[in-house]
């Protein structure tokens, strides 16, 4: 488990380390507000044993998906068939223990998948592990 939260605790580091980069000067951070091909929106993780990790930007172009924006962070693990296995380094297997990532958006179950889910400035996206 330690090793568990130290992944996601790295990949949120990484994920921060990406949101800073942009084209303006270092001291303002690439926003939607400053740059209106980008969107900002927020993830968050429940783990297995029910903690959250914090509350993360996570800025993508407008027009991509949410499946593209945690691709291009690296925050996700599909297998052969494209479906989420891992989030922030955290394996959820139904074959295993019957258990999966549950997406929820601003609060409510989704009835998209990320692939489908386009990017709108301000969405709260949270993935929670659930055991069927």
């Amino acid at each position: 488990m330690k090793r568990s939260i130290t992944a996601i605790f790295l990949a949120i580091a990484l994920l921060s380390a990406f949101a800073a980069c942009g084209n303006g000067p270092a001291t303002e951070p690439v926003t939607a507000t400053n740059n209106p091909t980008q969107v900002e929106v927020y993830l968050t993780v429940t783990l297995p044993d029910g903690t959250q990790t914090p509350r993360q930007g996570l800025l993508s172009a407008k027009s991509s998906t949410l499946g593209e924006a945690l691709d291009k962070y690296g925050l996700i693990e599909r297998d052969e068939k494209g479906m989420i296995v891992k989030v922030a380094g955290v394996e959820a297997s139904w074959e295993k223990d019957q258990a999966y990532w549950a997406l929820y958006i601003n609060g409510q179950y989704a009835m998209k998948g990320v692939d489908e889910e386009i990017l709108a400035d301000g969405n709260e996206y949270e993935f929670r592990y659930t055991k069927g």
